[in-house]
């Protein structure tokens, strides 16, 4: 299981239009592969917001073809629109060690 997480910097006071973009996916849930996607809004450093896009893989090859597929390059289009106020993003992945469930 591969989680990638992708962190977005945004000016305060944005963030929830920022996250709104993520409120229905676009072509990501039938990829196949894909588990799960959330998005975490919070406080980042001082006059920032963070907004944190977790998208949940079986595998990392799951992952690449969607990062390489035309329906990636389609549901980010335009994301240049919002430079004003996106102050930055780093991308991380991470492979599951451990899970517990209720």
């Amino acid at each position: 299981m591969l989680v990638v997480t992708n962190t977005i910097r945004i000016k305060a006071g944005f963030g929830s239009q920022v996250a709104e973009r993520f409120a229905q996916a676009k072509g990501v849930q039938a990829m196949p592969g894909f588990v799960r996607m959330e998005a975490w809004l919070g406080q980042g450093q001082e006059g920032e917001e963070e907004l944190k896009v977790c998208t949940v893989w079986e595998n990392e090859e799951a992952f690449k073809n969607w990062t390489s597929s035309d329906t990636f390059r389609e549901s980010h289009r335009g994301a240049g629109d919002s430079k004003e106020y996106m102050l930055g993003a780093s991308l991380n992945k991470y492979q599951l060690v451990v899970s517990h469930s209720a």
